[in-house]
């Protein structure tokens, strides 16, 4: 059953104890295109960057002098390594992007522009006893492209990273030490508007085998959405885990 509570802070959250009730959601309650989605296995992490999550104690002076010694540094590890460098080494977001999909700590955040996919990244890991899962849908339109340039939506245009492709995925690059969350509410303190600015839809985390099962069925797997070695393999083990899958 779906369970809407009260818009707050311009936020709207969902609860959802069964699977099948997330695309009826989508259906009927977040229709508009300018939507981005991200899916996190853990309803208390925050939506930041592993940049701003391992330099958070720092002052917002320090923390850009260490951002910049990190992607510095970065373009001089990158030299010899990459058919790109001479395209990218000028470009701080494709650089960005490059290091993001490397496990390098970036100020970036990955996105999709699909629920579904959003969903799968929710809950394909096992290891979790909380409560819920869960998905976030943001509005490019009222938070991104209009938050004072705390927030950019960037899609890297070098072809280096199939995954993105598949994934219909795209970043969004902090400009901010905030979280996008307190981002979102000290906006709608400024101006209190009653528009919806983000979706916050949990997910029972027991719904997990039904939801990755539907989800195969629509083809949206780890060999899909990571076409390489990795993705097959781990294709294979979800298998193993997962009865009918």
């Amino acid at each position: 059953m779906k369970k809407p509570l009260s818009l707050k802070n311009g936020i709207k959250e969902f609860i959802l104890d069964d699977w099948n009730d997330f695309h009826d959601l989508i259906i009927s309650d977040i229709t508009r295109k300018n939507y981005v989605y991200r899916g996190q296995k853990d309803e208390k992490w925050k939506l930041e960057p592993t940049l701003h999550r391992n330099l958070k104690s720092l002052s917002e002076d320090k923390f850009i002098i260490q951002k910049t010694k990190l992607l510095e540094a970065f373009k001089i590890s990158l030299r010899g390594k990459t058919n790109y460098y001479k395209d990218v080494i000028n470009d701080e977001n494709e650089l960005w992007a490059i290091g993001q999909h490397n496990f390098l700590h970036t100020p970036l955040l990955d996105f999709t522009l699909s629920p579904y996919v959003a969903a799968y990244f929710a809950f394909y890991e096992k290891e979790y006893d909380g409560e819920y899962r869960i998905i976030y849908a943001i509005s490019q339109k009222n938070i991104i492209e209009n938050h004072d340039d705390s927030l950019e939506v960037f899609k890297p245009t070098t072809d280096y990273n199939n995954r993105l492709i598949n994934q219909s995925g795209l970043f969004v690059n902090f400009k901010s030490k905030d979280d996008i969350e307190t981002l979102v509410t000290k906006k709608y303190a400024l101006n209190k508007d009653g528009k919806i600015k983000m979706y916050k839809i949990k997910i029972k985390n027991d719904q997990r085998e039904k939801c990755l099962i539907s989800l195969n069925k629509m083809n949206i797997n780890h060999n899909t959405l990571f076409p390489d070695l990795y993705g097959a393999a781990l294709y294979c083990n979800l298998g193993l885990q997962i009865n009918n899958y």
